[in-house]
């Protein structure tokens, strides 16, 4: 933790650490970050490109550029028209580019996204191959991608390389600030060039008191004066609404406090043209902060533009740099994870993968935003971000580097006071880390290029509290990694071999994550102060009784594998891991989760309060069934394996506090009904790889489903309509359902059907769900059009 000198540096308020409940999670943020139709002011942009793009289907490779300025909502519409249009397609992409692109990684992610195949080509280097393999897949393809937020007409020039020209109606989108860029992107006279002009009056009106009120009419009169000069102020840019009305939604609603902010609105300086309005209104919305939040807003000046910012990750970092400062024995984590949810109710931060509970798993910062935050932090010396051949002046406390960023100012910079470093990308040189003795964070994550000579040294880092090097190259950590005696938190990659000896020293280790495969040191109860610790192999001889040390543990996920095991020798195991659980169950375990590797066993762990998830790997869940209705306060369970039956759904459904559910399977044993009597409490239920038709959903069932994901349903060619109906117009509280259709030897026609079926459901449903659905490509998906 910082000493009391940085709090005071970076106006940490220690008075204003607690946290108001309504501000923890917004119920508002669900239906202000729906991916619906019902974004203000947006029908008619997506219904006038929508038409266009479905224009005489079948011709050949056709470009639409949206430009404007930040904050007008290219990137929304952009989306909005691949929700509409992206089930007609073979395969999409989406990628954003920003200022400072790294064409390698781009055109991997397209690769990744087109082929349905997630980091499969993370280690593929060599641009041209990257091209070839992009274009032999879209050859006979009909795809549709989205170019985000491209600046320079290069970056253009080079990735449109990888698109093949062919004559299947192919679409390319691309979002653009810069006119002349929108014009070069879409040259052709059968290309169109859109430009996004700001909201209306009345849209205005609807997108600000909706974000507060629910509607106008909700406002009260004494408000609507002040709300009318507000408004004229953001001159219709959604962004900036969002913003205001944020601001405007965590005040009271008073007249005194809404005369305040226009007042203030009046009296700046701020000139006609739109980023200064922008900027102004965001300085707004910053200075209202408490400070503690302004440093945690300022920090997010070390990401990326467009980067996804997982939350767990940024309020551990938070934590280790000591911006996080709770009262004695309050949970920090708890903390952190309200102050992310604070940023997300006042539309400062873009919340990701929004869950059942109103969460979300991660962030993004609107590019417009993060210039502001990258200039806010530059003034007050918190963050530097490195400009291509231009060496920062002044100290660098906290340095982001990224991959093609120039390796020779690395070097030159003298980083003696910095107190963290943050990698991305294809990144090959590191600064000398042996100048950094302040450092307290490095952060190394999915730089997978980066190996062991990296990080050599590290262990002189006396002061480091936080270590990342997951999804990267290095496969061991230096012998004496115990000297790090300040060290919180150590996140490992998928390659490390071992952890060494010493790491049982780490006497302050509050989080500790290795994966399978990574050999555990003698001695792991030593770590007394440890929270977290995921991913172990629990059956391993060494760790069965260092468990039942570990008395401060809150969060635990182990992998039950009894492979190699046999004999005395496995039922001595087993017995010492049932009493350590037991024992930390009674010390406050709050979530145990479970990676169970089913084979011929049964299950032998007691019905632990603290088991929160489990995720069965096998041949046959109903082995353990059983045990898992026993769990009182199971919230998660996946299962994989070649089949299920309905018995097995009879006994899930008795699970009495199950929310999420889980099922991959590979052959059908017959129509599984889900029945009303069951699930009472399930709100997200996913089902892979198995056959239309093969659910059934009755009257009255999971009355509190929100989420419906149906991935990979195979498709049979030539099978009735009504082998499509799933009931799923009878899900009473379903909010969002996403299907993929493996259109493997089917035709377009049969697709269609399948399609027009699910429509007709969610359309039937009287929720009115968002519908979004894919088509899964695994050679030639079906017959083309003739």
């Amino acid at each position: 933790m910082l000493p009391n000198c940085c709090h005071s540096r970076y106006k940490i308020d220690e008075s204003s650490s607690s946290v108001p409940a309504k501000d923890r999670v917004d119920p508002r943020l669900r239906a202000v970050y729906k991916d619906a139709a019902e974004l203000v002011g947006i029908d008619g942009p997506k219904d006038e490109l929508v038409k266009w793009l479905n224009e005489e289907e079948g011709q050949s490779l056709k470009f639409v550029s949206i430009v404007g300025s930040g904050g007008l909502g290219k990137t929304t519409l952009a989306n909005q028209i691949r929700v509409n249009l992206g089930a007609t397609f073979d395969c999409g992409a989406f990628v954003s580019i920003s200022r400072k692109p790294d064409i390698k990684t781009i055109l991997r992610s397209i690769l990744s996204q087109i082929t349905k195949k997630d980091n499969a080509y993370s280690s593929l280097n060599d641009i041209q191959l990257i091209m070839d393999k992009i274009r032999e897949f879209l050859q006979d393809t009909r795809y549709f991608i989205i170019i985000d937020d491209i600046w320079e007409l290069g970056t253009w020039e080079t990735l449109k390389c990888a698109f093949v020209k062919n004559t299947l109606g192919s679409r390319i989108i691309i979002t653009t600030r810069i006119v002349d860029v929108a014009k070069s992107c879409s040259p052709s006279t059968e290309d169109l060039v859109y430009e996004m002009k700001p909201l209306s009056e009345a849209d205005s009106k609807k997108l600000f008191f909706k974000r507060i009120f629910g509607c106008e009419e909700s406002c009260p009169e004494s408000l609507k004066e002040a709300a009318n000069d507000i408004l004229k102020k953001c001159r219709g840019l959604p962004l900036a609404i969002n913003a205001i009305s944020s601001l405007l939604a965590t005040t009271r609603e008073t007249k005194e406090e809404w005369d305040r902010v226009r007042q203030s609105i009046r009296s700046s300086k701020a000139k006609s043209d739109i980023i200064e309005t922008m900027n102004y209104i965001l300085s707004l919305s910053y200075f209202d902060l408490p400070h503690h939040l302004r440093s945690c807003l300022l920090y997010l000046a070390l990401f990326p533009e467009d980067h996804f910012i997982e939350r767990q990750r940024l309020v551990r970092r938070w934590i280790s740099e000591g911006i996080i400062h709770g009262e004695s024995g309050q949970d920090l984590m708890e903390l952190g994870e309200e102050y992310f949810h604070q940023l997300v109710n006042r539309s400062l931060i873009q919340p990701g993968n929004i869950g059942y509970d109103g969460k979300a798993k991660y962030c993004r910062v609107h590019d417009t935003i993060l210039d502001f935050l990258i200039d806010k932090s530059s003034q007050e010396n918190m963050c530097t971000v490195l400009k291509k051949q231009c060496k920062p002046n002044g100290i660098v406390r906290r340095l982001f580097v990224k991959g093609n960023e120039d390796e020779e100012i690395v070097q030159q910079l003298d980083l003696s006071h910095a107190r963290s470093i943050s990698a991305f990308g294809d990144i090959k040189l590191l600064p000398s880390l042996g100048r950094s003795k302040c450092l307290r964070v490095l952060d190394l994550q999915n730089c997978h290029q980066l190996e062991n000579r990296h990080i050599k040294g590290i262990e002189r880092l006396y002061q480091l509290r936080y270590l990342d090097i997951s999804g990267t190259g290095i496969t061991e950590l230096p012998r004496q990694i115990g000297e790090l005696l300040y060290l919180e938190t150590l996140d490992t990659s998928y390659g490390l071999r071992e952890l060494p000896e010493s790491t049982t020293q780490l006497q302050r280790l509050a989080r500790l994550f290795v994966y399978r495969g990574c050999k555990l040191p003698d001695g792991l109860g030593n770590l007394i102060n440890l929270q977290e610790l995921a991913f172990v192999d629990a059956l391993q001889s060494k760790l069965v009784e260092e468990l039942g040390k570990l008395t401060n543990l809150r969060e635990l996920r182990i992998r039950l594998d009894t492979d190699g095991i046999e004999g005395d020798k496995l039922e001595q195991s087993k017995e010492k891991l049932v009493s350590s659980l037991c024992k930390l169950d009674e010390c406050g375990l709050r979530s145990l989760s479970i990676d169970y590797e089913l084979g011929g066993e049964e299950p032998f762990l007691p019905a632990l309060g603290c088991i929160q998830e489990v995720c069965v790997y096998g041949e046959d869940i109903s082995r353990i069934s059983r045990w898992l209705a026993s769990l009182p306060n199971l919230h998660m369970l996946f299962f994989e394996g070649p089949k299920i039956e309905q018995q097995d759904i009879e006994m899930i459904e008795l699970i009495p506090n199950l929310i999420e559910l889980s099922l991959c399977f590979r052959e059908d044993a017959g129509r599984l009904i889900i029945s009303r009597e069951g699930f009472q409490q399930l709100q997200s239920f996913e089902v892979h790889h198995c056959r239309m038709g093969v659910l059934m959903f009755e009257p009255g069932a999971m009355p509190r489903l929100k989420e419906l994901h149906l991935s990979a349903l195979d498709r049979e060619p030539k099978s009735a309509a009504v082998d499509s109906d799933f009931g799923i117009q009878r899900l009473s509280s379903l909010a969002r359902l996403t299907v993929s259709i493996d259109c493997t030897g089917c035709t377009e026609a049969e697709v269609k059907a399948s399609e027009d079926a699910f429509k007709s459901m969610a359309e039937a449903n009287p929720n009115r769900p968002i519908l979004e659905m894919t088509r899964l490509v695994r050679s030639i998906c079906y017959e083309r059009r003739k």
